[in-house]
């Protein structure tokens, strides 16, 4: 089944948790999922989603490299970079900047 259930729970001790049950089927808890491109984790730490960000904005960075090193203008460059990899990197930057360690943050 694709339904899946996130516990989020900021108590400061953690209790135990009833299973969700639809039609007599209990709903598998996870601890992150990706939801709509982005890594969500129970606890709203926003690395994985960061390093994910990071890894795709790093390939995209290759291929414009290796388009540079065969002669492509610098204007077309341009064009591409902005619509590939400026628009992964400033997705959702308002949700996870904020929160993501300066160290994470810092490599982005």
């Amino acid at each position: 089944s694709k339904t899946k259930e996130l516990g989020i729970n900021f108590r400061k001790r953690i209790g135990t948790h009833t299973p969700v049950c639809i039609d007599c089927a209990e709903i598998e808890m996870v601890e992150s999922f990706k939801y709509r491109g982005v890594n969500i984790i129970n606890d709203f730490c926003w690395t994985t989603h960061i390093e994910a960000v990071a890894k795709k904005a790093h390939q995209l960075l290759y291929f414009l490299r290796r388009l540079w090193m065969f002669g492509m203008s610098p204007t077309t460059l341009t064009y591409l970079y902005r619509c590939a990899i400026e628009s992964i990197l400033s997705g959702y930057i308002a949700a996870w900047l904020g929160t993501a360690p300066s160290k994470t943050a810092r490599n982005c």
